[in-house]
C-alpha cells in the first residue's frame, strides 16, 4: 500500500507539472517537475518537461543542461545521433528525421558545421533535397534510399542547437540562408498591389494550430492586395479562392513562389519556416499554447528576423487573431499607398 501511495503521488505531481506547462505557467511547472523527480518519477520525463519550460522562457543554457543529463543517463533514443564529441576535422552527416519545418529551421547550422568539419553531407527529406542542394549548405545532399557517403560522425538536425550551445542571443539568424529562383524581380520594391499568400491549415499533428476555413475567409476580402492561397492538402478545396500552390510541387518550386510574395500569412507550419529562411516577411498566427520555439509573449522571433507572431489571447480565439491580421494588412496597404504618393506625386500609379 505504501508503494501504491508513493506511485500515486509521483503520478499526481507529474500530472500537475504537465498541466501547469500546458497553461504556460513555466515557473510553477518547473517546481512540480522537480518535486515529481524527487518522488522517484522517471528523471528523463521530468528533464524533458523542464527542457520545454526553459526553451519557452528563453533559458536555452538550462535546457542544454537537461539534455546533457538525459544523455548521461544513457536511455536509448532513436532520434539522437550526436555522441557529444567535437565535429572538427570529421566527415559529418546531418540526418533530417523530424518534420520539414524542423529541417528548415535548424539546417542553418550546416554552413557553421562545414567551417569546422572536413566535410558535411545532408540526408534530407525527398522534397527538400533540391532546395537544400541549390542553397549550397553542404558538400553533398541526398535523400533516403540514395547512396550514403562515408562519414565519421552523425547528428540529427534538431540536435544542432545543442551542439553549438545556442542561446537566444547567439542564434545564427542571418537571412536568407535558403535560396530559390525569383521570377518576378523587384518584389516589395515597387508600388503595385502587395502580393500576399495565406496558409490556414497545418498538419494533423496538432489540430490546434489550424484555423477553420470559414474564419480565415475574411482575409481574402481585404481590399488593396493581391491575395492567394498557398494551402496544400484537401483543406485547399475548402475555400474558393485563387491559389498559387501546386499540390505536387517540389519545395524548390514552392520556395520560388514564396520568394515572389510581399508577405506570407500562415499558421504554424512548414511554410512559416520556409518564408523566414528565405527572408520573406511572414506573419504567423499562433494558438494560445504555441510551440516552445516561439517562446512566450513575444511578437517577434530571434530565429527569423522577418517574422512577426500574432497569438491567440485565449485558447481557440482565432477571430481575434484574424481581426488583428486584417487590420494590420489594411494599415500596410495605406502605408504603401502613402509612400507611393509621396515618391511619385500622384495616385495614378499607386
Amino acid at each position: 500500500m505504501v508503494l501504491e501511495a508513493a506511485a500515486e503521488t509521483r503520478h499526481d505531481l507529474f500530472a500537475k507539472a504537465e498541466k501547469l506547462l500546458a497553461q504556460r505557467d513555466v515557473e510553477q511547472a518547473l517546481k512540480f517537475f522537480d518535486l515529481a523527480e524527487r518522488a522517484a518519477c522517471d528523471p528523463d520525463r521530468c528533464a524533458a518537461g523542464r527542457w520545454t519550460c526553459y526553451m519557452l522562457s528563453g533559458r536555452f543554457e538550462n535546457a542544454w543542461r537537461e539534455s546533457d543529463s538525459i544523455f548521461a543517463r544513457g536511455k536509448p533514443d532513436p532520434n539522437r545521433y550526436w555522441n557529444g564529441q567535437s565535429p572538427a576535422d570529421k566527415r559529418v552527416l546531418i540526418r533530417c528525421l523530424h518534420g520539414l519545418g524542423d529541417t528548415i529551421q535548424f539546417i542553418r547550422y550546416a554552413p557553421i558545421l562545414r567551417r569546422m568539419a572536413r566535410s558535411v553531407a545532408i540526408e534530407a527529406q525527398p522534397n527538400l533535397r533540391k532546395l537544400l542542394a541549390a542553397s549550397e549548405l553542404a558538400d553533398f545532399v541526398f535523400t533516403w534510399g540514395e547512396r550514403e557517403p562515408e562519414w565519421d560522425a552523425q547528428v540529427e538536425v534538431i540536435e544542432l542547437p545543442r551542439m553549438f550551445r545556442t542561446t537566444v542571443d547567439s542564434i545564427p539568424n542571418r537571412i536568407p540562408y535558403l535560396r530559390a529562383p525569383r521570377k518576378r524581380p523587384g518584389v516589395g520594391d515597387g508600388f503595385g498591389l502587395p502580393r500576399v499568400g495565406v496558409v490556414w491549415s497545418a498538419s494533423s499533428y496538432n489540430p490546434a494550430r489550424s484555423i477553420p476555413p470559414e474564419q480565415i475567409a475574411s482575409l481574402f476580402d481585404t481590399p488593396g492586395v493581391d491575395i492567394f492561397s498557398l494551402q496544400t492538402g484537401p483543406e485547399r478545396l475548402a475555400l474558393a479562392v485563387p491559389s498559387l500552390q501546386n499540390e505536387n510541387a517540389d519545395l524548390l518550386l514552392t520556395a520560388g513562389i514564396v520568394n515572389e510574395l510581399d508577405l506570407l500569412i500562415t499558421v504554424d507550419t512548414m511554410m512559416a519556416h520556409l518564408a523566414g529562411a528565405l527572408g520573406v516577411p511572414v506573419w504567423m498566427l499562433l494558438p494560445c499554447q504555441s510551440d516552445w520555439r516561439w517562446m512566450l509573449k513575444r511578437s517577434d522571433s530571434p530565429w527569423y528576423p522577418t517574422m512577426r507572431l500574432m497569438r491567440q489571447p485565449s485558447p481557440g480565439d482565432w477571430p481575434a487573431v484574424i481581426q488583428t491580421a486584417r487590420a494590420d494588412l489594411l494599415d500596410l496597404v495605406r502605408l504603401r499607398s502613402r509612400k507611393c504618393e509621396e515618391e511619385s506625386g500622384t495616385t495614378s500609379h499607386c
